[in-house]
Protein backbone atom coordinates (compact mmCIF):
# COMPACT_ATOMS: atom_id res chain seq x y z
CA UNK A 1 0.00 0.00 0.00
CA UNK A 2 1.15 3.40 -0.33
CA UNK A 3 2.28 5.81 1.91
CA UNK A 4 -0.55 8.89 2.19
CA UNK A 5 1.69 11.35 0.31
CA UNK A 6 1.96 9.64 -2.59
CA UNK A 7 -1.62 9.12 -3.55
CA UNK A 8 -1.74 11.76 -5.64
CA UNK A 9 -5.39 12.51 -7.33
CA UNK A 10 -6.78 9.89 -4.75
CA UNK A 11 -6.36 12.72 -2.06
CA UNK A 12 -7.46 15.51 -3.91
CA UNK A 13 -10.08 16.37 -1.81
CA UNK A 14 -7.76 16.64 1.28
CA UNK A 15 -5.46 18.78 -0.84
CA UNK A 16 -8.29 21.12 -2.02
CA UNK A 17 -9.40 21.56 1.67
CA UNK A 18 -5.77 22.13 2.80
CA UNK A 19 -5.43 24.45 -0.13
CA UNK A 20 -9.21 26.49 0.77
CA UNK A 21 -7.73 26.95 4.16
CA UNK A 22 -4.57 28.46 3.41
CA UNK A 23 -6.28 30.73 0.75
CA UNK A 24 -8.54 31.95 3.68
CA UNK A 25 -6.18 32.65 6.54
CA UNK A 26 -4.04 34.31 3.33
CA UNK A 27 -7.01 36.50 3.06
CA UNK A 28 -7.85 37.61 6.49
CA UNK A 29 -3.94 38.35 6.69
CA UNK A 30 -4.48 40.67 3.26
CA UNK A 31 -7.95 42.29 4.42
CA UNK A 32 -6.00 43.36 7.44
CA UNK A 33 -3.42 44.72 5.63
CA UNK A 34 -5.41 46.92 3.31
CA UNK A 35 -7.46 47.90 6.34
CA UNK A 36 -10.50 46.21 4.52
CA UNK A 37 -12.28 45.18 7.72
CA UNK A 38 -14.66 42.45 6.22
CA UNK A 39 -14.99 38.70 6.56
CA UNK A 40 -13.72 37.24 3.49
CA UNK A 41 -16.91 35.19 2.57
CA UNK A 42 -18.67 38.55 2.51
CA UNK A 43 -16.52 39.62 -0.48
CA UNK A 44 -18.65 38.40 -3.31
CA UNK A 45 -21.58 40.45 -2.13
CA UNK A 46 -19.90 43.52 -0.96
CA UNK A 47 -17.86 43.98 -4.19
CA UNK A 48 -21.31 43.13 -6.39
CA UNK A 49 -22.60 45.94 -3.90
CA UNK A 50 -19.88 48.45 -4.84
CA UNK A 51 -19.87 48.10 -8.13
CA UNK A 52 -24.13 47.76 -8.86
CA UNK A 53 -24.80 50.64 -6.17
CA UNK A 54 -27.88 48.67 -5.07
CA UNK A 55 -29.37 45.02 -6.06
CA UNK A 56 -31.90 42.87 -4.58
CA UNK A 57 -30.70 39.27 -3.08
CA UNK A 58 -32.03 37.13 -6.27
CA UNK A 59 -30.08 39.07 -8.42
CA UNK A 60 -26.47 39.39 -6.17
CA UNK A 61 -26.81 35.36 -5.16
CA UNK A 62 -27.24 34.96 -9.23
CA UNK A 63 -24.30 36.90 -9.76
CA UNK A 64 -21.97 35.40 -7.73
CA UNK A 65 -23.50 31.70 -8.36
CA UNK A 66 -24.76 31.48 -4.76
CA UNK A 67 -27.66 30.01 -3.37
CA UNK A 68 -30.77 32.52 -1.76
CA UNK A 69 -30.20 31.55 1.82
CA UNK A 70 -26.57 31.55 1.46
CA UNK A 71 -27.01 35.70 0.09
CA UNK A 72 -29.56 36.09 2.90
CA UNK A 73 -27.49 34.76 5.57
CA UNK A 74 -24.11 36.77 4.57
CA UNK A 75 -26.07 39.85 4.11
CA UNK A 76 -27.99 39.49 7.70
CA UNK A 77 -24.17 39.12 9.01
CA UNK A 78 -23.08 42.33 7.20
CA UNK A 79 -26.33 44.13 8.59
CA UNK A 80 -25.21 42.94 11.99
CA UNK A 81 -21.50 44.74 11.15
CA UNK A 82 -23.19 48.01 9.77
CA UNK A 83 -21.83 47.69 6.81
CA UNK A 84 -25.48 47.09 4.13
CA UNK A 85 -28.80 48.77 4.19
CA UNK A 86 -32.18 47.65 2.97
CA UNK A 87 -35.10 49.43 1.65
CA UNK A 88 -37.64 49.31 -1.09
CA UNK A 89 -37.89 50.16 -4.59
CA UNK A 90 -39.31 52.96 -5.69
CA UNK A 91 -40.52 50.91 -9.22
CA UNK A 92 -41.45 47.79 -7.87
CA UNK A 93 -43.05 47.83 -3.80
CA UNK A 94 -42.34 44.16 -3.60
CA UNK A 95 -38.68 44.32 -4.46
CA UNK A 96 -36.41 44.91 -1.18
CA UNK A 97 -33.06 45.96 -2.43
CA UNK A 98 -29.78 46.02 -0.81
CA UNK A 99 -27.03 48.70 -0.87
CA UNK A 100 -23.45 49.20 1.21
CA UNK A 101 -23.80 51.62 4.32
CA UNK A 102 -21.87 54.68 4.54
CA UNK A 103 -19.36 53.18 6.31
CA UNK A 104 -19.25 50.47 3.59
CA UNK A 105 -18.94 53.23 1.09
CA UNK A 106 -15.48 54.50 2.55
CA UNK A 107 -14.05 50.95 2.51
CA UNK A 108 -14.28 50.47 -1.64
CA UNK A 109 -11.06 52.39 -2.39
CA UNK A 110 -9.18 50.27 -0.11
CA UNK A 111 -10.86 47.26 -1.61
CA UNK A 112 -9.84 47.89 -5.14
CA UNK A 113 -6.12 48.06 -3.90
CA UNK A 114 -6.66 45.09 -2.57
CA UNK A 115 -7.72 43.72 -5.51
CA UNK A 116 -4.99 45.07 -7.84
CA UNK A 117 -2.50 44.05 -5.53
CA UNK A 118 -4.02 40.61 -5.36
CA UNK A 119 -4.21 40.38 -9.62
CA UNK A 120 -0.56 41.56 -9.39
CA UNK A 121 0.66 38.96 -6.83
CA UNK A 122 -1.21 35.99 -9.21
CA UNK A 123 -0.24 36.80 -12.42
CA UNK A 124 3.57 36.92 -10.86
CA UNK A 125 2.51 33.46 -8.90
CA UNK A 126 1.39 32.06 -12.48
CA UNK A 127 4.96 33.02 -13.92
CA UNK A 128 6.51 31.30 -11.24
CA UNK A 129 4.81 28.52 -11.42
CA UNK A 130 3.55 28.03 -14.97
CA UNK A 131 -0.08 27.48 -13.80
CA UNK A 132 -2.68 29.71 -14.03
CA UNK A 133 -4.42 28.39 -11.12
CA UNK A 134 -8.08 30.30 -11.60
CA UNK A 135 -8.13 29.53 -15.72
CA UNK A 136 -7.60 25.63 -14.26
CA UNK A 137 -9.75 25.82 -11.38
CA UNK A 138 -12.85 27.22 -14.00
CA UNK A 139 -11.89 24.76 -16.00
CA UNK A 140 -11.69 21.34 -14.46
CA UNK A 141 -15.22 22.97 -12.58
CA UNK A 142 -16.94 23.19 -16.06
CA UNK A 143 -15.31 19.60 -17.08
CA UNK A 144 -16.88 18.24 -13.60
CA UNK A 145 -20.28 20.05 -13.04
CA UNK A 146 -22.33 17.85 -15.58
CA UNK A 147 -20.12 15.15 -15.57
CA UNK A 148 -18.43 14.39 -11.81
CA UNK A 149 -16.12 12.36 -11.17
CA UNK A 150 -18.46 9.82 -9.28
CA UNK A 151 -19.61 9.02 -13.31
CA UNK A 152 -16.19 8.77 -14.45
CA UNK A 153 -15.01 6.16 -12.37
CA UNK A 154 -15.04 2.96 -14.17
CA UNK A 155 -16.22 4.99 -17.15
CA UNK A 156 -15.60 2.36 -20.70
CA UNK A 157 -13.82 4.54 -22.82
CA UNK A 158 -14.65 4.63 -26.33
CA UNK A 159 -13.29 5.98 -29.66
CA UNK A 160 -16.02 8.68 -29.79
CA UNK A 161 -16.49 11.14 -27.15
CA UNK A 162 -17.86 14.50 -26.36
CA UNK A 163 -16.36 16.47 -23.36
CA UNK A 164 -16.25 19.75 -22.56
CA UNK A 165 -14.27 22.60 -23.93
CA UNK A 166 -10.82 23.71 -22.16
CA UNK A 167 -8.34 25.79 -23.76
CA UNK A 168 -6.30 22.96 -25.40
CA UNK A 169 -8.86 22.95 -28.02
CA UNK A 170 -9.07 26.51 -28.94
CA UNK A 171 -7.12 26.11 -31.82
CA UNK A 172 -9.29 22.77 -33.11
CA UNK A 173 -12.59 24.75 -32.65
CA UNK A 174 -11.24 27.72 -34.42
CA UNK A 175 -10.03 25.47 -37.53
CA UNK A 176 -12.94 23.50 -37.38
CA UNK A 177 -15.40 25.73 -37.99
CA UNK A 178 -12.77 28.10 -40.17
CA UNK A 179 -12.82 25.43 -42.58
CA UNK A 180 -16.36 24.89 -43.57
CA UNK A 181 -17.54 28.29 -43.40
CA UNK A 182 -14.68 29.38 -45.93
CA UNK A 183 -15.60 26.17 -47.88
CA UNK A 184 -19.23 27.77 -48.68
CA UNK A 185 -18.92 31.16 -47.19
CA UNK A 186 -16.64 34.01 -46.37
CA UNK A 187 -15.64 34.40 -42.77
CA UNK A 188 -17.67 37.25 -40.73
CA UNK A 189 -17.08 39.72 -37.56
CA UNK A 190 -19.60 37.87 -35.49
CA UNK A 191 -17.18 34.54 -36.66
CA UNK A 192 -14.01 36.15 -35.62
CA UNK A 193 -15.58 37.00 -31.88
CA UNK A 194 -16.58 33.77 -31.06
CA UNK A 195 -13.60 31.72 -31.97
CA UNK A 196 -10.85 34.37 -31.18
CA UNK A 197 -11.90 33.99 -27.75
CA UNK A 198 -14.40 31.61 -26.91
CA UNK A 199 -13.67 32.07 -23.17
CA UNK A 200 -14.67 36.23 -23.61
CA UNK A 201 -17.41 35.60 -26.19
CA UNK A 202 -19.37 31.96 -24.89
CA UNK A 203 -18.14 30.91 -22.13
CA UNK A 204 -17.75 33.95 -19.84
CA UNK A 205 -21.30 34.94 -20.92
CA UNK A 206 -22.60 31.38 -19.04
CA UNK A 207 -22.38 29.75 -23.08
CA UNK A 208 -21.02 26.66 -23.79
CA UNK A 209 -18.98 24.82 -25.61
CA UNK A 210 -18.62 20.79 -26.47
CA UNK A 211 -15.81 19.26 -28.46
CA UNK A 212 -16.40 15.67 -30.36
CA UNK A 213 -12.77 13.38 -29.64
CA UNK A 214 -12.18 10.72 -32.18
CA UNK A 215 -9.56 8.05 -30.78
CA UNK A 216 -8.27 10.90 -28.73
CA UNK A 217 -8.20 14.04 -31.74
CA UNK A 218 -10.63 17.07 -31.33
CA UNK A 219 -13.09 16.18 -34.81
CA UNK A 220 -15.67 18.26 -34.08
CA UNK A 221 -17.69 21.17 -32.07
CA UNK A 222 -20.77 22.53 -30.89
CA UNK A 223 -21.85 25.46 -29.22
CA UNK A 224 -23.87 27.24 -26.75
CA UNK A 225 -24.44 30.87 -27.14
CA UNK A 226 -26.27 32.78 -24.23
CA UNK A 227 -28.97 35.04 -26.49
CA UNK A 228 -31.44 35.70 -22.89
CA UNK A 229 -32.30 33.12 -19.66
CA UNK A 230 -33.99 31.35 -21.82
CA UNK A 231 -32.98 31.21 -24.98
CA UNK A 232 -29.85 30.26 -26.49
CA UNK A 233 -28.52 29.55 -29.90
CA UNK A 234 -27.19 26.52 -30.89
CA UNK A 235 -23.85 27.44 -33.18
CA UNK A 236 -20.22 27.02 -34.50
CA UNK A 237 -21.36 22.82 -35.17
CA UNK A 238 -18.30 21.29 -37.30
CA UNK A 239 -17.02 17.88 -38.00
CA UNK A 240 -14.03 17.29 -39.46
CA UNK A 241 -14.40 16.03 -43.45
CA UNK A 242 -12.59 13.00 -41.98
CA UNK A 243 -14.49 12.08 -39.49
CA UNK A 244 -17.82 12.55 -41.52
CA UNK A 245 -20.20 9.12 -41.16
CA UNK A 246 -19.11 8.24 -37.78
CA UNK A 247 -22.41 10.06 -36.33
CA UNK A 248 -20.47 12.33 -34.70
CA UNK A 249 -22.49 15.54 -35.24
CA UNK A 250 -26.06 13.34 -34.20
CA UNK A 251 -24.00 12.63 -30.71
CA UNK A 252 -22.41 16.55 -30.65
CA UNK A 253 -26.21 17.34 -31.13
CA UNK A 254 -27.74 15.11 -28.94
CA UNK A 255 -25.37 15.99 -26.35
CA UNK A 256 -25.39 19.39 -26.49
CA UNK A 257 -29.55 19.49 -26.38
CA UNK A 258 -28.70 17.20 -23.01
CA UNK A 259 -26.67 19.92 -21.67
CA UNK A 260 -29.17 22.79 -22.37
CA UNK A 261 -32.37 20.53 -20.91
CA UNK A 262 -29.68 20.50 -17.54
CA UNK A 263 -29.24 24.35 -17.68
CA UNK A 264 -33.30 24.55 -18.07
CA UNK A 265 -33.10 26.42 -21.31
CA UNK A 266 -36.43 26.41 -22.39
CA UNK A 267 -35.87 27.41 -26.32
CA UNK A 268 -32.64 26.56 -29.00
CA UNK A 269 -32.27 29.05 -31.76
CA UNK A 270 -30.21 28.44 -34.79
CA UNK A 271 -29.08 29.76 -37.99
CA UNK A 272 -28.09 28.00 -41.25
CA UNK A 273 -28.27 28.42 -45.10
CA UNK A 274 -30.01 26.60 -47.52
CA UNK A 275 -28.00 24.75 -49.18
CA UNK A 276 -26.28 23.04 -46.26
CA UNK A 277 -28.79 20.14 -46.70
CA UNK A 278 -27.28 17.91 -44.54
CA UNK A 279 -26.69 20.14 -41.58
CA UNK A 280 -30.62 20.81 -41.98
CA UNK A 281 -31.48 17.28 -42.01
CA UNK A 282 -29.52 16.74 -38.81
CA UNK A 283 -31.39 19.99 -37.47
CA UNK A 284 -34.30 18.51 -37.86
CA UNK A 285 -33.52 14.97 -36.73
CA UNK A 286 -32.85 16.43 -33.66
CA UNK A 287 -36.34 17.89 -33.60
CA UNK A 288 -35.53 21.88 -34.94
CA UNK A 289 -38.71 23.38 -36.38
CA UNK A 290 -38.07 26.06 -39.81
CA UNK A 291 -39.23 29.32 -38.27
CA UNK A 292 -38.94 32.96 -39.69
CA UNK A 293 -38.60 36.62 -39.00
CA UNK A 294 -35.32 37.04 -36.28
CA UNK A 295 -32.91 39.27 -37.17
CA UNK A 296 -29.43 37.82 -38.07
CA UNK A 297 -25.93 39.26 -38.22
CA UNK A 298 -24.79 37.26 -40.50
CA UNK A 299 -25.07 37.42 -44.30
CA UNK A 300 -25.00 33.84 -45.24
CA UNK A 301 -28.28 33.30 -43.06
CA UNK A 302 -31.50 31.82 -44.93
CA UNK A 303 -32.79 29.56 -42.83
CA UNK A 304 -34.00 30.04 -39.12
CA UNK A 305 -35.16 27.09 -37.08
CA UNK A 306 -35.91 26.71 -32.84
CA UNK A 307 -35.76 23.98 -30.79
CA UNK A 308 -38.57 23.72 -28.06
CA UNK A 309 -36.21 22.22 -25.12
CA UNK A 310 -39.27 21.82 -22.72
CA UNK A 311 -40.80 19.76 -25.18
CA UNK A 312 -38.90 16.68 -25.90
Amino acid sequence: MRPFHELGHIALGTALRQLAAQVSNDAEKTYERFGFDIEPKWFPVFYVLANSGADSVVNIAKTINHSHVSVSKILKEMKQADLVESYKSTSDSRVTLVSLSSKARVMIPAMYAQCDAIDTAMTQLTKDTGVDLWQSLRVVERHLKFHPISTRVNEVQEDIRIVDYAPIYQAAFKALNVAWISKHFVMEAPDYKALDDPDGYILNNSGVIMIALYQGEPVGCCALIRVSDDTYELAKMAVSPSAQGKGIGLSLGRKIIERARLMKIKRLYLESNSKLLPALALYEKLGFKFIEGESSPYERCDVQMELNVASI
